[in-house]
């Protein structure tokens, strides 16, 4: 990947706060800066999904960087404190998106929904002329959902990349912030089947936080 996002500031964060506590303040910056030098290996490793131009592809970034932070704290903390700690940090933009979108309201169901299929129209074609590696492809309301947004994402670059590394035992972190950011945009995520357990497909299925199913 020649191209890559800067190290995500809130990853950054936890873990400073992790190594400090840990390692001490002493060996908390070398630290850091190994988990920064690994990031850009993990970066430089993983397949091309489209950099800026796939608007997924952040997804796949701040993946690296957990798994970089993840090998580097040689995988001694524990998928639920890094689940607190990744809450904790998480970006201080993301409330505001709370109060700015309502998935309540059919505008805003119907603004994600030409959002994915943009998406979807945009990557098969990439997909087709052999670009974007091993991103997400994805079928929009596969199982017939009558009430808000639905889609399916066929394999998760991810996962691969967990897989491949043997960092599984992670993924479930990741996952959690579907969940996270539904919550923020007064949305509930409805999932049975992800790719980090096993499924060929992550499936997602948004209502509103007021909707019955």
């Amino acid at each position: 990947m020649a191209q890559y996002s800067p190290f995500p500031s809130f990853i950054r964060a936890a873990a400073m706060k992790y190594f400090s506590k840990e390692y001490g303040r002493d060996k908390a910056g070398q630290l850091m800066n190994k988990t920064l030098e690994l990031y850009g290996r993990f970066a430089e490793e993983a397949p091309d999904i489209g950099g800026k131009e796939n608007k997924l592809s952040n997804n796949l970034y701040m993946a690296l960087a957990v798994f970089a932070f993840y090998e580097t704290a040689e995988k001694k903390i524990t998928p639920e404190d890094m689940k607190k700690m990744m809450t904790e940090y998480m970006p201080k933009s993301l409330p505001v998106v709370s109060s700015i979108i309502d998935f309540n309201k059919p505008k805003n169901q119907e603004k994600i929904r030409l959002r994915f299929e943009k998406y979807k129209a945009l990557s098969d074609e990439k997909f087709g002329s052999g670009q974007w590696g091993n991103s997400w492809r994805v079928e929009i309301n596969p199982h017939g959902r009558e009430k808000g947004v639905a889609f399916d994402f066929i394999g998760c670059p991810l996962a691969d990349f967990a897989k491949s590394h043997s960092y599984m035992e992670i993924m479930p972190v990741l996952c959690e912030f579907d969940y996270i950011t539904a919550a923020l945009m007064h949305a509930r995520l409805v999932r049975e089947h992800t790719v980090a357990d096993g499924s060929e497909y992550c499936d997602y299925w948004y209502l509103g936080d007021k909707e019955e199913i």
